[in-house]
């Protein structure tokens, strides 16, 4: 079972288009459908913009500032716990690199399709986590830098078309975010009141094991991303009419 309390954040529109009269000379905004164009132009903002545009209304992307998430997975899973991140920081989306790009025509109905690759993303800030992994007891309150290698991160939603000032807008729905790391790596401080040898050990057992615990907590770490990550699209949708993202 998944929840998100007391989400607060700066989260970037990681491939904004802004309006055409509002978008820079350069880059140039992109013709409907041109993916090769969108997929540049996402690249450009994270790259170049990773700090914010406000001519654009784009915020920083790197920190990434998350209030609280919380997740827990029921007595049925091997990884039986319930675990809270407060004031944590995501580090990395800035070096994301666009694979492909999919959608972004004239009808906005259609299905749209970003595929990213980030090289290391780190989580990092306070957690507190009770329960149990695979056979193991696993109690603690303190920092965490939890790191993701060469992550592919796929971003797919279809949308809805809303009237609204005599112009069309965008509504996000059927959204989907997947994550899929080739590695990760847990630094979890003051595990088990601060007991070094137990902590350790724990590090080394989630380190040894973490193709196994990221499959069981993947549902619930994708959908509290998920749902970041389409309250930041849905917000640059609705804001302005969906033809103005592009030119003709």
């Amino acid at each position: 079972m998944f929840s998100l309390l007391g989400l607060k954040l700066i989260l970037p529109t990681l491939f904004c288009l802004s309006v055409y009269a509002k978008f820079p000379t350069d880059p140039k905004p992109c013709s409907h459908g041109d993916t090769e164009c969108v997929a540049k132009l996402i690249e450009f903002f994270i790259h170049e913009k990773s700090q914010g545009d406000a001519s654009i209304n784009l915020a920083g992307i790197d920190p990434l500032q998350i209030k609280e998430i919380h997740i827990k997975q029921g007595a049925e899973s091997p990884v039986n716990i319930e675990l809270d991140f407060k004031d944590n920081q995501i580090i990395g989306l800035k070096d994301a690199k666009v694979v492909k790009v999919k959608g972004f025509g004239k009808d906005l109905t259609k299905k749209h399709d970003i595929h990213l690759v980030v090289p290391q993303i780190d989580l990092v800030g306070n957690y507190k986590v009770d329960g149990k992994i695979l056979i193991l007891p696993i109690s603690g309150k303190g920092t965490n830098n939890i790191t993701l290698f060469n992550t592919d991160l796929r971003i797919q939603f279809t949308g809805v078309s809303m009237e609204k000032d005599g112009s069309t807008y965008m509504n996000i729905e059927k959204f989907r975010l997947d994550l899929d790391p080739k590695g990760m790596h847990f630094k979890i401080d003051n595990l088990f009141n601060g007991d070094k040898a137990l902590g350790d050990n724990m590090n080394l057992f989630l380190n040894e094991n973490w193709q196994d615990i990221f499959r069981e907590i993947k549902a619930s770490i994708t959908s509290a991303f998920g749902q970041i990550f389409q309250s930041v699209i849905s917000h640059v949708f609705t804001k302005y009419p969906y033809d103005k993202y592009f030119v003709e």
